[in-house]
C-alpha cells in the first residue's frame, strides 16, 4: 500500500505521521474538506513524494471501493 512513499525515500515513521494526519483530518472535518487537504499534507515535500502520496491515496480509494 505505501510502497510508493518508501520508493520516494520516506521512512516508516514519516509515512505513519502522514497517514495519522490524514486520518485525523478526516475525523475532525467529518470528511468535509478532507479531499482538498490531501495534497496540503505533502505540499512542502518534493515532487516525487507528492506523486507517491497521490498513488497511495489512489490505492486506498481503490481498496475501499472493492467489494
Amino acid at each position: 500500500m505505501v510502497q510508493p512513499l518508501i520508493d520516494a525515500g520516506l521512512d516508516l515513521d514519516e509515512i505513519g505521521q502522514l497517514v495519522f494526519r490524514l486520518a485525523f483530518t478526516a475525523i475532525v472535518t467529518e470528511g468535509c474538506g478532507a479531499l482538498t487537504s490531501l495534497t496540503e499534507l505533502v505540499a512542502d515535500r518534493s515532487a516525487e513524494v507528492q506523486e507517491a502520496w497521490c498513488q497511495v491515496i489512489t490505492r486506498m480509494l481503490v481498496l475501499d471501493a472493492s467489494p
